[in-house]
């Protein structure tokens, strides 16, 4: 599936269309790269826009007023212009969105039918990977968890989401799609500029584990239970996109010890604890999700008291380690984004740097250590440049074991590298 894949309109009918609908006018030669798949046009790259309200449906003309694309205006975000169709008479209608999240629901379907040990949590809607920029729904069980992305939501209605307009016609879609693997309900999460509280939008969340809390489920994922709580946990409940390298992991752990930094709520310690770790040690700032880690190990008969839980800022619990004489046989570090915009990303490679060398330092002789960024704004060439530095300042020479990215329910089209995001290495340490 791709923009490109749409019949060509009729002269006729684009003007028609042109007619009928606001426009924004390039004044860069942008065509190769969009009718390549790149979905996202920046503010720079038009003729100054008229005022138009966020989220509006305009189509985007060449300098000579031919037609190129059609998509959603931004009015919030540096990226202006979403596209959606390089069709002049496709319309950006309720029947689009459920037509392509049909599509993004099949192609789950399919990755995860043949699997030995089934999941019931992953990415349904993957925005612009699934040609819906803008749009996030992940499954968790019998619930969706829907976010909207560009803009703001801050409840004011000129500065909405980009698709909040829409959002009435994507929960109807999402509400009947979902009856084929029991959709209970859909929860919308608000970004966390807007404080990250959320709100149902149809039906009822389940009742919650025993001992657990509202809006607390437990999902599987490769024979392994993990809760989530899809109302205050980050990112929806758990990090799906890292499900496939947490099983990457395993292959290393028997028999060693696990110094696992930004650990959330436990997802590779756990993996490495029921792969047969001989100690694992989980650190993260935010206690809660020290507690949920704790209660992960409890919830797949693994004995909390014969690991290690720290609520505590890795650097500062690194640093401290070091400082003990202490040395673990893998060191993991996988933590947030240190650069969510362009101008950040000088100081985001100096904190790459200094994380890595301190945990490189903390890796036992012969040991490995293994270095995650979901930064898109770093890409892995300039991400390895920090392990580069890492080596050289520490004296300790590195090699490339495995490389990994983000699983195929995270797709991208080809033509947007800002879409390949994550990076997850493995390193041996000689």
């Amino acid at each position: 599936m791709s923009l490109r894949g749409m019949p060509s309109a009729t002269s006729a009918g684009r003007q028609e269309q042109l007619s009928s609908r606001p426009s924004l006018r390039l004044r860069r030669d942008l065509l190769r790269s969009l009718r390549g798949g790149h979905p996202w046009v920046y503010r720079d790259a038009l003729h100054p826009p008229p005022r138009l309200p966020m989220g509006s449906v305009v189509d985007l003309l060449d300098e000579g007023g031919q037609f190129i694309a059609r998509g959603l205006y931004d009015a919030a975000s540096p990226i202006a212009f979403r596209a959606y169709t390089l069709d002049a008479q496709e319309a950006i209608d309720a029947a689009l969105f459920r037509r392509r999240l049909r599509r993004a629901l099949s192609l789950r379907q399919a990755l995860f039918a043949a699997a030995r040990e089934p999941t019931d949590a992953y990415r349904w809607c993957h925005g612009e990977g699934d040609l819906l920029p803008g749009l996030v729904i992940d499954r968790y069980g019998d619930v969706a968890v829907l976010v909207l992305d560009g803009g703001s939501d801050n409840g004011d209605a000129q500065a909405a989401p980009l698709l909040h307009a829409f959002l009435p016609d994507i929960v109807a879609a999402v509400a009947e799609l979902g009856q084929e693997f029991g959709l209970r309900a859909i929860y919308q999460r608000h970004q966390r500029r807007s404080g990250g509280s959320g709100e149902l939008l149809w039906g009822s969340l389940p009742p919650a584990p025993e001992s657990g809390k509202p809006g607390e489920i437990i999902i599987h994922e490769h024979g392994v239970r993990f809760l989530v709580d899809i109302v205050h946990g980050q990112k929806g409940g758990l990090f799906l996109d890292q499900r496939e390298n947490r099983l990457h992991l395993r292959r290393y752990v028997a028999g060693r010890t696990l110094w696992n930094g930004f650990s959330y709520t436990g997802g590779f310690s756990l993996h490495a604890a029921l792969a047969g770790a001989r100690r694992v040690i989980s650190i993260d700032r935010a206690s809660p999700a020290i507690v949920a880690a704790r209660r992960n190990f409890v919830l797949n008969g693994l004995d909390p008291s014969q690991h290690g839980f720290v609520a505590a800022d890795v650097f500062q619990e690194l640093q401290a380690a070091l400082q003990r004489g202490e040395r673990f046989d893998i060191v993991l570090v996988d933590p947030p984004s240190f650069a969510p915009n362009e101008r950040s990303v000088p100081s985001a490679l100096a904190a790459y740097r200094e994380l890595h060398r301190l945990a490189l330092s903390a890796v036992a002789p012969q040991g490995f250590l293994i270095a995650a960024s979901c930064s898109s704004h770093v890409p892995e060439s300039t991400f390895i440049t920090t392990l580069v530095s890492a080596s050289e300042a520490t004296g300790r020479p590195l090699r490339i074991v495995e490389t990994h990215g983000q699983p195929a329910d995270h797709p991208s089209p080809p033509a947007f590298p800002e879409g390949r995001y994550l990076k997850f290495i493995v390193l041996a340490v000689d």
